[in-house]
């Protein structure tokens, strides 16, 4: 019996072959889109998620309460935040101090730049990053004692073998290998070495202990059945307690909140100094894949439905030789569930092609074992299960209470769900035609934040990572230095800077201006510079003037302020020069100069109030050179040849700012390609729908057409007759859309501190788009059945 079944399936699959393919491409298609952005919203939902006590661990973050409301200043603490903790709070289990660092690591005349943390000795205990050799306990507990991972222990030795080794810190200090950690697995934290924090403690000493001195990031382990407000509440009002005349004298108020590990990457995306994603990057994503799916399952389902008359006779002949209402559903349902395993296999077919091209954009690593793992087959199995069963439940019951009777005869069998086809064809264009209008906007949105004018001039500076250097000796020869690059060919100017646009300067400086109460402070973005860093940067001095070296009191007294600062003060651009101002490294500084207003972020944000004044080398963590109109090449060449010969055995590595400074939008970058790629088979999936509709709809009218030719009836009007009902439901689609449309987009812009306009002309475009892509598909199979010989329609008469 079974076997019949399944030859019955089959031939019936064979017959109808254009039924068959639309099913099975469509289903295929929608399914894969859809299992692809799920196995990208699992890797970043997954980061986090793998330390064991991850549910109980916390990281402590800073706030500052502005007008009655705490807003997040940073993710780093003041320095004695940490001990304060282990003394003042029995409650917390645990405390792990965390601090970033840069120092080059020699071996074997070879120089290493490799990301490393000073860590406290607690870390590998409180969190899940497992040592392949080494003991957690003790590995980072003695000064000058680091821990490499798996792959880094490899580049530098050559095996794991490593513990007892030794490696050359700043070319002074020896290390002894304690530890050899796997690979990290998905994390917020991203490090290749780690540093045992007494070696820290060893090299600066305790003096620097400052609670202003936010620079130390604190993770804290609370027992399984803590209060966790209870304990947040004591640890927030730390800063107050032990600092508060310091902060009060400063006019803020500080204190600390809890943040939960597994939230840190999805929610801190607004936070510096975290390796961050995006949760609503991920909802919208994941509603994408949504629809994708329900579009292919409305296919499935809508030529289910339509197609169930032309089973009529077949029914009515296995009624009437004895055939029982059970097995005929279970006919019926078994052909859709053999149509919903093959678009399955097609499917997994379609994700093992388009992975690599996944990894590549999202840069995650996605194997192909996840696909076959028995948890992603028992999920894809039990939902092609759901969907053949749905598909094929509502036809089945329907054709099983045909009367013999009546298909026996020949006469006409009406089938019922026209409603519905129409009502199922219109969602999925409306589905479509938001995705075509969303992707309009945020490819407008990218193109807009990549082509705005910034301030400043980010195209052709090349610039070189000063952490990547022996530091002393850059430090020490500095001027030198400065002046062999700048008299290189085509090279025009160079400046020092600590941040350059893209990158954060000293965030969240107080500074204390002329004529304002010391109480009203403000907080300002400092970026410590040299006397060239508007000239490099091509920024333009509204008021006053740039450095200059003609005035030998510029260096560490003269101060470059932007529009936005002057606003924030209260001063016009014109009332601030000549007014003093006060921060941390400039104990009084003279305005010179007014900066028109420029870009230092993205313009996800509004431009901040800056201050910028001459330092030291030591502060300056690039080097930026402004090169002429040359060949670029040449001149990298030039630089690099330099760079080779002033400090060899060290890797000569650099950027441009302009690629730099587009790095910034990456994320509405991927989601731009996305959105067009799952637009592309989003109006693709619908047209199958809708060519295959359109073919069963020129099948069951093939006499009617026959007729009217017969009668007269011209080539256009019978194009039009079978055309208009299709284009009047997606003209009811556009109507439903564009306002969907517009909210979707209009929530999503609210992220941007400068963006596009929503313009009627977006959904317009996308309408007239659906609209031609639908007629285009219609038209197709209407000519070819308005084409047809009519003698070939009407000879069974």
């Amino acid at each position: 019996m079974l076997k019949n079944y399944l030859k019955v399936a089959f031939r019936s699959l064979v017959k109808n072959k254009v039924y068959t393919l639309t099913n099975i491409v469509g289903l295929s298609i929608g399914l894969a889109a859809c299992g692809l952005i799920a196995l990208y919203i699992v890797e970043e939902w997954r980061v986090d998620r793998f330390h064991e006590k991850g549910d109980r661990i916390f990281r402590v973050v800073t706030n500052v309460v502005e007008k009655g409301q705490s807003v997040v200043a940073s993710t780093t603490v003041g320095r004695p935040v940490d001990q304060a903790i282990k003394q003042d709070i029995p409650e917390v289990e645990a405390v792990v101090s965390v601090r970033g660092t840069s120092l080059p690591i020699k071996h074997k005349n070879r120089y290493f730049f490799d990301k490393e943390l000073f860590v406290g000795e607690e870390f590998l205990t409180t969190f899940s990053f497992p040592l392949l050799e080494g003991n957690p306990k003790t590995a980072l507990r003695d000064p000058y004692t680091l821990v490499l991972t798996e792959s880094t222990a490899r580049n530098y030795f050559g095996t794991t073998s490593v513990l007892g080794k030794t490696l050359m810190l700043s070319d002074t200090l020896s290390f002894t290998v304690t530890g050899v950690m796997a690979d990290l697995k998905p994390s917020h934290m991203k490090f290749q070495v780690l540093l045992s924090m007494p070696t820290f403690f060893a090299m600066e000493g305790r003096e620097n202990e400052a609670w202003f001195t936010w620079d130390e990031y604190c993770y804290v382990v609370l027992p399984e059945k803590a209060n966790r407000a209870l304990v947040e509440s004591k640890i927030a009002a730390l800063p107050m307690r032990y600092n508060g005349q310091e902060y009060r004298n400063n006019g803020m108020h500080v204190i600390h909140s809890l943040e939960a590990l597994p939230s840190i990457y999805l929610h801190s995306s607004s936070l510096p100094g975290s390796l961050s994603g995006s949760a609503k990057q991920l909802y919208l994503l994941g509603a994408i894949g949504l629809f994708l799916l329900v579009l292919a399952c409305i296919n499935f389902i809508n030529l289910s439905t339509a197609h169930q008359g032309e089973r009529a006779k077949e029914v009515g002949i296995r009624k009437a030789i004895g055939a029982a209402y059970s097995s005929l559903v279970g006919q019926f349902i078994g052909e859709s569930l053999l149509l919903a395993y093959l678009a399955g296999f097609g499917a997994l077919l379609l994700m093992v092609l388009a992975l690599p091209s996944l990894n590549e954009l999202t840069g995650k690593t996605i194997s192909y074992s996840v696909l076959t793992q028995p948890l992603s087959l028992g999920i894809g199995f039990a939902f092609l299960l759901l969907t053949g069963l749905l598909a094929g439940w509502y036809p089945a019951l329907l054709l099983a209470r045909f009367r013999p009777v009546d298909t026996m005869k020949g006469q006409a069998v009406t089938t019922k769900g026209a409603w519905l086809r129409r009502g199922l064809v219109v969602f999925q264009f409306c589905i479509s035609l938001v995705l075509i209008s969303s992707t309009i906007v945020v490819v407008r949105q990218l193109r807009f934040m990549q082509s705005q004018k910034l301030g400043f001039d980010k195209e052709r500076v090349l610039t070189v990572e000063l952490k990547k250097l022996p530091r002393m000796q850059f430090i020490e020869n500095y001027e030198a230095i400065k002046r062999q690059v700048a008299a290189l060919p085509n090279v025009q100017t160079v400046t020092g800077v600590n941040a350059l646009p893209g990158r954060n300067g000293w965030s969240g400086q107080v500074v204390y201006p002329e004529g304002r109460p010391r109480e009203q402070t403000l907080s300002l973005e400092v970026i410590p510079v040299d006397h060239d860093y508007a000239k490099t940067l091509g920024l333009t001095i509204r008021n006053g003037r740039d450095f200059s070296r003609q005035f030998t009191t510029d260096a560490g007294h003269a101060v470059l302020i932007n529009e936005a600062a002057c606003k924030a003060i209260g001063w016009t651009p014109d009332q601030a020069i000549g007014k003093s101002i006060e921060t941390a490294g400039l104990e009084k500084g003279q305005i010179v100069g007014v900066i028109q207003d420029f870009h230092q972020h993205g313009l996800q944000t509004k431009i901040k109030p800056i201050l910028a004044f001459i330092t030291p080398a030591y502060t300056y963590s690039y080097l930026a050179l402004r090169l002429g109109a040359g060949d670029l090449r040449a001149s990298v060449s030039e630089v690099e040849r330099f760079w080779n010969s002033r400090f060899p055995s060290y890797d000569f590595e650099y950027f441009f700012l302009d690629d730099d400074f587009n790095r910034q939008y990456q994320s509405e970058k991927r989601l731009s390609t996305l959105a067009a790629v799952f637009s592309g088979l989003a109006i693709f999936i619908a047209c199958l729908g809708l060519f295959a509709l359109t073919t069963f709809t020129a099948e069951r009218r093939t006499k009617e057409i026959g007729v009217r030719k017969v009668l007269g009836a011209s080539i256009i009007s019978i194009v039009g007759l079978l055309s208009k009902d299709f284009l009047k439901l997606v003209l009811i689609a556009i109507i439903i859309a564009s306002p969907l449309g517009w909210w979707a987009m209009n929530q999503w812009l609210a992220d941007f501190a400068y963006k596009v306009e929503l313009s009627w002309w977006v959904f317009a475009l996308a309408g007239a788009s659906a609209i031609l892509i639908a007629l285009l598909t219609v038209s197709f199979q209407s000519m070819k059945a308005a084409l047809m010989n009519p003698v070939k329609s009407l000879r069974s008469e």
